[in-house]
């Protein structure tokens, strides 16, 4: 049976102080606030146990994905972003774009469609690369070397130095579940460290061009609240583009739509 116990770093160290949140300026100390509760260990699983790995077939708005075997099929969460991007609420019209955890590779097509001047879609899963491309290319015709990167990479290593993006999009598997099948861990169980990782990366990397964002999706089904305090203490200044609720059985899921950008040094 999988070890379903949170992970220790979501409960602990990352949440900030009733004294920081007071010291935010208005309109992010209200924005915290609003910012919703952790679910307990046994909703979270509850939650997620229709997380599909095992492949299958899925389409976009008329656009068909083969998802191989070990790469997520997306669902409703990962449409949330689709959405921004296709309804360009997350404007990618002549910009650099990230989309980090490209898996099936929905986020990298829109970018293209909508006029992205330069993408790097990026993925630790090779599995999960190829199949991005793959639907790339069949959608949008043969990527530009030079303008089209698709790179096996855990978080933003494999992205070259100097690089620098307009839009970051990522849709992190920041669950705070432990699993014992590594295609789960990957895709939803990582737990806040890999939030942790994905901003400082950011931050010390200086990998934002000015005016840039980062468009990410998180509930409280994840530690919300602890992740956007990291965020903060980083030097990045969140705002909720979209909330998002559910029906039954996931009415107790509140999904948020964030863009995070980062103050000038």
């Amino acid at each position: 049976m999988d070890d379903r116990t949170p992970r220790i770093e979501d409960v602990h160290g990352l949440l900030l102080s009733p004294d920081e949140i007071a010291a935010l300026p208005e309109p992010l100390g209200s924005l915290v606030l609003s910012l919703p509760p952790m679910l307990s260990a046994a909703e979270i699983e509850r939650v997620n146990r229709g997380t599909k790995v095992q492949g299958g077939d899925y389409v976009y708005r008329g656009l068909a994905f083969a998802v191989p075997p070990g790469v997520l099929v997306p669902g409703g969460t990962s449409e949330v972003i689709f959405d921004a991007l296709h309804d360009g609420l997350v404007e990618t019209q002549g910009a650099s774009v990230v989309v980090m955890g490209c898996g099936a590779g929905v986020e990298p097509v829109l970018a293209r469609q909508r006029g992205a001047r330069e993408i790097h879609a990026m993925d630790i899963h090779e599995a999960s690369v190829a199949s991005s491309l793959a639907s790339f290319e069949r959608h949008t015709g043969p990527r530009d070397p030079d303008r089209h990167h698709f790179l096996v990479s855990d978080l933003f290593s494999a992205l070259p130095r100097g690089a620098r993006a307009d839009v970051i999009v990522f849709n992190p598997p920041a669950n705070p579940l432990r699993s014992d099948d590594p295609d789960l861990a990957r895709v939803n169980f990582s737990g806040s460290a890999i939030m942790v990782r994905f901003f400082d990366e950011i931050a010390s990397r200086e990998l934002l061009a000015p005016g840039g964002r980062v468009i990410t999706v998180l509930s409280n089904a994840s530690n919300l609240r602890g992740v956007v305090g990291h965020a903060l203490r980083r030097g990045f200044r969140p705002e909720i583009l979209r909330r998002k609720t559910w029906p039954a059985p996931y009415d107790k899921i509140l999904t948020h739509l964030l863009s995070f950008t980062l103050d000038a040094r």
